[in-house]
């Protein structure tokens, strides 16, 4: 673009004078500020590649239990280790409980623990003995004969009478 293209107030009617000296400059002024401001221009579209966020990359969940995983692990296999150290040491084979021997050094837990058992199975066979002396609540005596009733009952008020092909078969428990 050159600077007679650019006319910052177009001459419609030519005038004479010193209008035509002040368009001028006018004009020059408009197009070194136009021509500047082009020069600073950006470009309007983000071509840019969009920001990457950490934790879209970087999975701290993931991450933690990955290292509670590896903290189990190597607690385990340091357990282990000790373990067959302690078997290597003695000799043999690592399969004694060492809660039982505990617990049959002390003779008096023994004891203790004898006396709650006899005490339990005393009140477990009291309450047996009760529940098999108590008489039941409900009498299925009474349940069948007014079974009886209600079948008679429903034999009566049959609209068609009973024959030999309609006849309702006897139930087990009526005798």
């Amino acid at each position: 673009m050159n600077k007679a293209d650019y006319l910052a107030f177009p001459a419609i009617v030519s005038t004479a004078g010193q209008y035509n000296h002040m368009r001028k400059m006018w004009d020059g002024h408009h197009f070194k500020y136009h021509m500047d401001r082009m020069r600073n221009v950006k470009p309007m579209v983000d071509n840019k590649a969009p920001r990457t966020y950490i934790h879209c990359h970087l999975k701290m969940k993931k991450f933690q239990m990955e290292q509670e995983r590896l903290m189990e692990v190597e607690r385990d296999n340091k357990l282990l280790v000790s373990r067959i150290a302690r078997t290597m040491a003695k000799g043999g084979l690592d399969n004694w409980n060492e809660e039982y021997e505990m617990l049959t050094k002390n003779s008096g837990t023994i004891d203790l623990r004898n006396r709650e058992l006899v005490k339990i199975s005393l009140e477990n066979q009291a309450v047996l003995k009760k529940i098999n002396t108590t008489k039941p609540v409900y009498d299925h005596q009474h349940w069948l004969n007014g079974f009886k009733v209600t079948r008679d009952y429903m034999k009566r008020l049959r609209k068609y009478p009973q024959t030999s092909t309609t006849k309702v078969p006897p139930l087990d428990l009526i005798n």
